[in-house]
């Protein structure tokens, strides 16, 4: 469980923000995470698993579409510039990556795939759960037992991401150190489905209390959430094109001309904190403001880390 004092702030920097991440949060519950629906997930059977694994290639490309802009440094920050310098050599890490649904995870391999976008990740990792109530629900099992190793990570996870020391872990497995960026996902998975809004937000005050040090994107269901080590709360800095990724009505991802369309058709930004504009059109003060402000918190962030290493080893010693 994340700590209390994060518990009972706000995980989103706008307060309309948050009511508009809850208001969906809760209606996407109320849709598709009840007990009955999760029961029937479970055991539905679809092609060689069950509803709960369903997914498909390409189902959640605008975030490739993304992603490669993000790293052509061609969405500004207002304030902190160019996300993708400030994403260079992130981990991405799904969460609830289907890894039984056709080849496995294939959401996750359209990311490994793409010769576009994967030179700028230093890790990628696909997780699902290990759900003992049947048989064919225990995915991790299953695919160590049966199925071929994936090309990229792979990590077991708990139903309830909720606590601070797990994420902490986990993300220091794959990470090559304390301040490496994180791109995390949850989209048509546990977290942005079956989650109440309590355990939601619970699981979002953990991510940030687990990473004070890096810069976290955080793709969740339809929004898109940035978080600043000069920051202790998200942005909401756009939202995807609900009616592909998260359509739950048909598979729209299939009809999707994947050549023909642009980042302008996936993202819908969030004018307050960003633009869709290359960083080379910025004026040079603009640019120099913001890498000055991302050294100063970054160097603030070290000073902090490492001073409390070594107040540690001398109370230790």
């Amino acid at each position: 469980m994340a700590d209390a004092n994060w518990a009972k702030g706000t995980i989103i920097e706008e307060e309309e923000d948050e009511k508009r991440l809850s208001e969906n949060h809760a209606i996407e519950k109320l849709r598709f995470g009840l007990a009955n629906h999760i029961h029937y997930y479970k055991v539905k059977k679809t092609k060689n698993t069950v509803v709960e694994q369903r997914s498909g290639r390409r189902r959640l490309y605008d975030h490739n579409l993304i992603l490669r802009s993000i790293f052509r440094n061609k969405l500004i920050h207002k304030t902190y510039g160019s996300l993708g310098n400030l994403f260079e050599g992130a981990v991405f890490i799904d969460f609830g990556s289907a890894i039984l649904y056709e080849e496995g995870a294939v959401t996750v391999r359209d990311l490994y795939e793409d010769q576009l976008l994967i030179g700028h990740l230093s890790k990628l990792v696909a997780t699902d759960i290990n759900d003992t109530s049947f048989d064919h629900t225990r995915y991790i099992e299953i695919h160590m037992n049966e199925r071929e190793p994936f090309p990229f990570s792979f990590n077991e996870i708990p139903v309830l991401i909720d606590d601070p020391e797990f994420i902490r872990i986990l993300t220091r497995v794959y990470a090559k150190n304390e301040f490496t960026p994180l791109i995390f996902r949850s989209t048509n998975s546990g977290p942005d489905l079956f989650y109440t809004v309590e355990e939601m937000k619970e699981h979002f005050s953990s991510i940030l209390e687990a990473n004070p040090n890096r810069n976290i994107l955080y793709f969740f269901n339809r929004f898109i959430f940035f978080r600043s080590v000069c920051s202790d709360r998200f942005q909401l800095i756009g939202t995807i094109d609900e009616r592909i990724g998260v359509n739950h009505s048909f598979s729209a991802w299939r009809y999707v001309d994947w050549d023909k369309r642009g980042f302008e058709d996936a993202f819908h930004p969030n004018l307050r904190y960003v633009r869709m504009v290359e960083e080379s059109r910025l004026a040079l003060g603009d640019r120099m403001d913001a890498y000055f402000m991302n050294q100063s918190c970054n160097f603030g962030r070290g000073l902090r880390f490492y001073g409390n290493k070594f107040k540690k080893s001398i109370t230790k010693s």
